[in-house]
């Protein structure tokens, strides 16, 4: 098979979760024998509010890839912002089935992470999202109101479900969130996220429980990912605190640490995907407690699959991974539970060597590359088979 994959990664300089996704997919299926072609695009932040609508330079590369490639079928992944949403139409110009994953809640809610005022918000699901206007989510009234009309041209003018034939929902609560807003449910099939467990260092950098200590967070330090309740574990975690990554809300941690004289909070800034496994492989537990709608953070998988147990929050699809057995979930808003949480798992290295256990397992039963790859070939193989 043939495949040709698209996605917005946006600035190399942001790396993601989705894009590590992507890469893996890739990997899989080059592995099994199919010809793959990926077209990822790392355009800027300063993009141009009309080319949500049409990029001609981007439809162009397209057609050409297409026609030298000669793709049996198209996987997009992320287009809005920097791709447009014109390109969805490009395929089937050429009589090419189109897929999409959906990542994130970018056809519903302008902010895209379900996220406003600090809080999880879902008021724009089941409605056209002009809420999202009115309140400036994302970056502002008039960013927002490009990107409101772009949803409102995609799903009320049919053009969506015209140009994708199956879109595909990384988990439970991405495909609820867009059937209750617009998308005929039978068109949105569910396939979560997957990892490389084999080859992806897990066995090389997971440390045996009487060498593990501590607890780690990774990722964007920003409010919409937990920075508030950061704060509020730092005092009362007497081991070491790993933090890795960069955000908005760096700065202010740091100070806090210092002025508090806080010496067991170890900032990483951003690291490489080894050294990241390498701290999560060695801590007692990860925590993952993000306010927004999470779709199914890689963090959370990489993590289980090391045998270290996450405390996530209860939001978006945090509870159908978290809550299979790898850790605990608790609400978003009660910051004592996270800590209480935090302090079971080292204060009982058994309860948490239990959880880790079974949380592993999980990952390899349900989420390796191996399983999630062949559901996406029969995915393919499902929507060819109805050209």
């Amino acid at each position: 098979m043939r495949i040709l994959i698209i996605h917005s990664a946006g600035p190399s300089h942001f790396p993601s979760g989705e894009l590590s996704v992507i890469k893996t997919e890739c990997n899989y299926l080059q592995e099994n024998g199919h010809s793959v072609e990926c077209l990822i695009d790392y355009s800027s932040l300063r993009w141009n509010p009309f080319r949500l609508f049409w990029s001609p330079k981007k439809n162009k590369l397209l057609k050409r890839t297409i026609l030298s490639f000669k793709p049996d079928i198209i996987h997009f992944h992320s287009v809005i912002p920097y791709l447009g949403l014109s390109i969805l139409s490009v395929p089937k110009r050429y009589g090419l089935p189109v897929v999409q994953t959906l990542h994130n809640g970018r056809w519903i809610c302008v902010e895209g992470g379900f996220f406003r005022n600090g809080h999880f918000c879902d008021e724009c699901v089941g409605s056209s999202g002009w809420k999202g206007v009115v309140y400036g989510c994302g970056r502002g009234h008039v960013a927002a109101l490009f990107l409101f009309l772009v949803n409102q041209v995609a799903k009320f003018r049919k053009q969506l479900f015209f140009w994708v034939d199956r879109f595909i929902a990384v988990s439970d609560f991405v495909k609820k969130q867009h059937y209750l807003s617009g998308i005929p449910e039978e068109k949105i099939i569910i396939n979560n996220n997957g990892i490389n467990v084999d080859n992806f260092f897990f066995k090389q950098y997971e440390k045996s429980w009487d060498m593990r200590s501590g607890v780690a967070f990774a990722g964007r330090i920003s409010i919409a990912k937990g920075a508030a309740v950061i704060k509020q574990l730092i005092p009362k975690i007497k081991q070491p605190f790993h933090i890795i990554g960069s955000g908005p809300e760096l700065d202010g941690l740091k100070y806090f640490c210092n002025i508090k004289s806080f010496n067991h909070v170890k900032f990483w800034g951003k690291q490489s995907r080894e050294k990241t496994i390498e701290i999560l492989g060695g801590v007692v537990c990860t925590i993952v407690p993000s306010q927004c709608g999470e779709s199914f953070p890689t963090v959370a998988i990489e993590s289980m699959a090391l045998g270290t147990p996450v405390v996530s929050s209860n939001l978006g699809g945090l509870p159908g991974l978290v809550g299979k057995g790898g850790g605990t979930v608790v609400d978003a808003k009660e910051y004592d539970q996270f800590c209480d949480s935090v302090l079971k798992y080292l204060n009982n290295i058994t309860i948490a060597k239990e959880d880790g256990i079974n949380g592993r397992q999980y990952v390899r039963d349900n989420l390796s590359m191996e399983v999630r790859g062949r559901a996406l070939v029969q995915i393919y193989e499902d929507v060819l088979s109805k050209k």
